[in-house]
C-alpha cells in the first residue's frame, strides 16, 4: 500500500470511523501524507441527530480538502 500510495503521490490516507487508524498513520507516516477520517454510515446510532445526508456531506468535506477540491 505505502508503494501504491508513494508512485501516486497521494496526499491523504483514509480510514474509516469503526478501525483503528494505526495503518492508514504508519502508511502516512512512510509517504508523508496526513490522515482522514470518513464515515461509513454503519456506526450511525439510533436517536442520533445525523442521518445519511449529513454523514455524506461530511465525508464531502473531508474529501474536496484531500482531492484539492478547496472547500
Amino acid at each position: 500500500m505505502a508503494e501504491e500510495a508513494k508512485e501516486h503521490k497521494a496526499t491523504t490516507i483514509f480510514f474509516e470511523t469503526l478501525v483503528s487508524p494505526k495503518v492508514a498513520e504508519t502508511i502516512a507516516s512512510e509517504v508523508g501524507a496526513k490522515t482522514a477520517v470518513l464515515d461509513p454510515i454503519e456506526g450511525l446510532q439510533p436517536g442520533s441527530s445525523d442521518d445519511y445526508f449529513s454523514v455524506m456531506r461530511k465525508n464531502l468535506a473531508t474529501l474536496g480538502p484531500a482531492l484539492g477540491c478547496g472547500t
